[in-house]
């Protein structure tokens, strides 16, 4: 086996990407879409994520997280749309927006207070509607418009978010689209000229008539369910495959994998997968995952170890040998449907994928 094939590949479509973009921008209307590459684009590669968007479907906006996540970006793309940092500014970063078209999602008043001392500029600011995790209060904000702390012709979008998108059916979300609604009716004659935002993909696919002019969709670009229920007219964007690295015959009351967690009642045949926990493979998944493999879905047996995981392939219809790949997820092993059944969500599946795992890019 190469040392190519003997690594986990994550392979990203890339025209699936745009073809999703298509789908939210036909339910967006004519409401400006800003997708969200924070985290290496969730774990697919943001350099090259973003350079499709922007090159290929005209983006014009891009939202990451950190100000290195947006100098890296900028970097690679010479023609990168504005960037906008949700995490904020900090004196310290004096200097580093300038440099490009970069600019803060501003979150609290001494934020605000540094970003104008060390000379403003465009810049966005977030509102709290319920998360208590970061943003403004209202009175906060006009008193920064007011005082002059913010110029006003500076701020070009007002970012807000709701706290509880991945349940459609809960009493917050009502709540907050009627914040978002007065908050922004109390700002749009002090900011003529902003944006304002509450949709995340959570928001995006549930009912609601909140007056927002730009959307940021994440998760659902990369062919995720925000809520977990698979499905919303997206498709497939990211396989996770793995190579068999080699299969071993075990007889019955022989056990498998650390702790002998798993026993066989049967005579049955094991496939070793080159894939652990130190690629993103979650080890909760032990003796209860399954992968694709053989033509078939094949149980997980035994504990998820750092760097390899068994299967039992015993009931394959296909013969399964060495150097073969099986599916972790993907259009057989729904990505949603997996994070379920390791406790967790699709956002944590896709950003736990490893950086020793090969990525590799489709446009087709």
């Amino acid at each position: 086996m190469t040392t190519e094939t003997s690594r986990p590949t994550l392979t990203v479509n890339l025209a699936a990407i745009g073809r999703n973009l298509d789908h939210l921008q036909n339910q967006a209307g004519g409401t400006d879409i800003a997708p969200v590459v924070k985290a290496n684009a969730y774990g697919l590669g943001d350099h090259r994520v973003a350079e499709h968007l922007v090159t290929h479907h005209g983006v014009r906006t891009l939202f990451v997280a950190t100000v290195e996540e947006a100098v890296g970006i900028a970097l690679l793309l010479p023609h990168a749309p504005p960037l906008y940092v949700l995490n904020g500014y900090t004196a310290s970063q004096q200097g580093v927006f300038g440099r490009h078209d970069i600019r803060p999602v501003l979150n609290s008043t001494a934020q605000a207070t540094a970003w104008t001392k060390d000379g403003g500029g465009p810049c966005a600011i977030a509102l709290d509607v319920g998360m208590n995790r970061l943003g403004l209060g209202i009175e906060e904000t006009l008193c920064l418009l007011n005082q002059g702390i913010l110029g006003k012709d500076d701020v070009n979008l007002v970012v807000m978010h709701l706290s509880h998108a991945s349940a459609p059916a809960a009493s917050e979300n009502k709540a907050q689209v009627e914040k978002f609604d007065t908050i922004e009716q109390a700002l749009r004659p002090l900011l003529p000229n902003a944006r304002f935002s509450l949709s995340a993909s959570g928001g995006m696919m549930m009912p609601h008539d909140a007056k927002e002019t730009l959307v940021r969709p994440g998760i659902a670009l990369w062919g995720g369910a925000p809520d977990g229920v698979p499905g919303h007219g997206l498709e497939t964007v990211a396989t996770l495959t793995a190579p068999v690295v080699m299969t071993r015959q075990v007889t019955a009351g022989e056990t498998v994998s650390y702790n002998g967690r798993w026993q066989a009642e049967r005579p049955s045949t094991i496939a070793v997968l080159s894939i652990g926990y130190a690629d993103g493979y979650h080890r909760a998944l032990s003796n209860k995952g399954e992968v694709f493999l053989g033509g078939t879905r094949c149980p997980i047996v035994g504990a998820v170890t750092m760097d390899l995981t068994m299967v039992d392939v015993t009931d394959a219809p296909k013969p399964v040998a060495e150097g073969d790949h099986a599916e972790i997820f993907g259009p057989h092993i729904n990505i949603d449907c997996l994070a379920d059944e390791a406790g967790t969500i699709a956002y944590e599946l896709l950003t736990s994928v490893g950086q020793r795992v090969k990525r590799v890019y489709e446009v087709e």
